[in-house]
């Protein structure tokens, strides 16, 4: 069977995107391997595995299901929320996006305030040992850098659909997170 010039086109950019989104999700999980380091726990490999297999097979619905699955199994999964957002923006999904990211940032800001209650830093207090704060500290850490990767990927998708008002509120609560 022949192609004309714009069926060949189509073609192409069709698998550039499944061969783009499926190398920008392997990338931005190495990436985040190595700026925000998770527990390795073999189920979440596994279904990340699973969800970049099947966008590699252009069967989005099923890399969504997936993702999905895990984070709403696990809400303080934080990458989970980025790779589905990521999805969502590749399918055209902007709103989608936006809502699974708005939904991580606001499991950061739950991991964080968790992290900041009173009775957890009373109880951390009465623990002596360095490597228990340090790991803490490391947690905290981990989620605020997080919230400044939410606020990051919101702001793009706010400019994105043309919001400004809200992408610049985002911007400015990266600057006030980055201040503090």
């Amino acid at each position: 069977m022949l192609y004309g010039a714009e069926e060949v086109r189509d073609l192409m950019l069709d698998d550039g995107m499944r061969i783009e989104l499926a190398t920008q999700l392997r990338t931005m999980n190495r990436v985040l391997d190595c700026i925000v380091p998770d527990s390795p726990v073999e189920a979440i490999a596994e279904a990340i595995e699973i969800a970049l297999k099947a966008v590699g097979r252009q069967e989005m619905t099923q890399a969504v299901t997936i993702l999905e699955e895990v984070v709403n199994t696990n809400p303080f999964w934080l990458r989970g929320y980025l790779l589905l957002a990521t999805v969502y923006q590749y399918v055209q999904a902007v709103d989608q996006a936006i809502a699974t990211t708005e939904n991580g940032l606001a499991a950061c800001a739950s991991g964080l305030r968790l992290f900041g209650a009173s009775k957890w830093v009373e109880t951390v207090e009465r623990i002596n040992g360095p490597v228990v704060h340090s790991r803490i500290r490391n947690h905290a850490e981990r989620h605020r850098q997080y919230e400044r990767i939410f606020r990051h990927r919101l702001a793009m998708l706010q400019i994105r659909c043309g919001n400004l008002d809200e992408a610049i509120e985002q911007w400015s609560a990266i600057e006030e997170v980055h201040c503090a």
